[in-house]
């Protein structure tokens, strides 16, 4: 029975996460809820937006079908050689990013494209703990944006307020 229980303990061990997935965030928050245009492209490109489990909808007519990714930090690079997701969004380096790759794009007659004439690939949600603002960073190339990425290229940045607090899948923070 020890000897068992000792086998047991050891396969455990070795099949234990690696240093790099323990300094992932343990517990990734996923927005949810409405949001207002704040930036001048928000207003005239998309609109307001409308964050979903399945995806982002926009008042303008476009849709983003999309799969959430591991959860990446502020000080993350979105491209070789590239700018960090805090410094695109203008923030500091403890920003919280959800990255999710785009599935589908749906495109309501008339709604314009958000990354002209390339297919959007990945969107990433970059915002503060309270989450009062969002800024959607929007990539297009096949790879996801990392420090290793070469083909990633931000084609669209979009800023927006929550209008009555944050909404997170908590409920609401004031």
């Amino acid at each position: 029975m020890r000897f068992a229980f000792a086998a047991l303990c050891l396969v455990l061990a070795a099949c234990g996460e690696s240093r790099a997935v323990r300094d992932e965030p343990q517990t990734a928050r996923e927005l949810s809820g409405r949001y207002v245009a704040a930036s001048d492209t928000a207003r005239y490109f998309t609109g307001d937006l409308s964050i979903e489990r399945a995806g982002l909808m926009f008042t303008k007519g476009a849709i983003l079908y999309t799969r959430t990714l591991a959860p990446r930090r502020g000080y993350d690079l979105t491209a070789q050689a590239g700018d960090s997701y805090a410094a695109i969004a203008v923030g500091t380096a403890d920003l919280h990013v959800e990255l999710r790759r785009i599935t589908d794009v749906s495109l309501r007659e008339g709604a314009p494209g958000l990354c002209g004439d390339d297919r959007p690939e990945y969107a990433a949600l970059v915002y503060e703990e309270r989450a009062t603002r969002v800024t959607v960073l929007v990539f297009s190339g096949e790879e996801p944006p990392s420090s290793a990425a070469t083909q990633s290229r931000l084609c669209a940045t979009f800023g927006f307020n929550a209008p009555h607090g944050a909404r997170t899948q908590e409920g609401v923070v004031l």
